[in-house]
């Protein structure tokens, strides 16, 4: 299964955990045309990732924008076939650490491959990170209810079952 990332040169590449994870072999970074139809996560996806879409997953592989989400709007006008985006979690990362949903790229890709099925290729990417670990501890019950979710409706039940004040931003 193949992890790739597009990288937007935003921040600085001795921090990004994406750069780190092709520095050990773990992804490949590819350019905004070579996407195709990976599934891809982005704040602005179409549907939240969900089991079902550990299909497209396993023959497309799975691909992420690597770049600050709070400044790029370019994001939200690519034309992606499979967006994506990942439900709401508590980044484990050291500058975020315990905040709702403002996960690094390892943790939103660690959280899209652990609810499709990916969970050891999870595991394997987090390791690389001294804080890693943590991220699945943390978002233990969240992440295990998610991986049951069929349906938008489903994963939206369950982030408002953990993450009450979500709804009310």
């Amino acid at each position: 299964m193949k992890v790739t990332f597009v990288y937007l040169r935003e921040d600085d590449p001795t921090k990004s955990t994406m750069k780190k994870l092709e520095r050990f072999g773990l992804a490949e970074r590819i350019d905004a045309r070579s996407i195709g139809r990976k599934v891809t996560l982005t704040p602005y996806g179409s549907s939240y990732i969900k089991r079902p879409d550990s299909t497209l997953v396993s023959m497309y592989g799975i691909n992420i924008i690597d770049g600050s989400w709070a400044r790029i709007e370019g994001i939200s006008k690519m034309r992606l076939i499979n967006n994506r985006r990942v439900p709401a979690l508590l980044a484990a990362n050291p500058v975020n650490y315990g905040k709702l949903e403002i996960l690094s790229s390892v943790e939103a890709l660690a959280a899209a491959l652990f609810i499709t099925g990916y969970a050891v290729l999870a595991h394997k990417l987090l390791e690389k990170f001294k804080w890693g670990p943590n991220f699945i501890v943390l978002n233990r019950e969240p992440l295990s209810d998610y991986t049951e979710c069929q349906t938008d409706q489903q994963v939206r039940n369950v982030e408002s079952e953990y993450f009450p004040t979500k709804s009310e931003k």
